[in-house]
């Protein structure tokens, strides 16, 4: 699992843009197979979820999702992704 991880992170870059399918959809975010890493969780939360334009609800299982990757969640091995402009920019 570990080179799978690190695959998927060479993959899947911080900042990169990614695709996938929705495979588990919760109330708090929806579970991605990303396009080139079955094995590795995508996880895209509600408050990462900003399309433009704006929608209510979260995409359904089987929808498919253009995201960028936010980061790596080291401790969880997901791929973290957003979608849209990020609500809080830091400033």
């Amino acid at each position: 699992m570990a080179d799978e991880w690190e695959d998927a992170k060479l993959r899947h870059p911080v900042g990169s843009k990614t695709h996938g399918v929705v495979r588990i959809r919760r109330p708090f975010g929806v579970f991605i197979e990303l396009d080139g890493s079955p094995e590795v969780i995508g996880f895209l939360d509600i408050a990462s979820y900003n399309p433009d334009p704006p929608v209510l609800d979260l995409p359904e299982v089987g929808a498919k999702v253009s995201a960028e990757v936010a980061f790596h969640d080291e401790q969880k091995r997901q791929i973290r992704v957003r979608v849209g402009e990020p609500f809080w920019n830091g400033s």
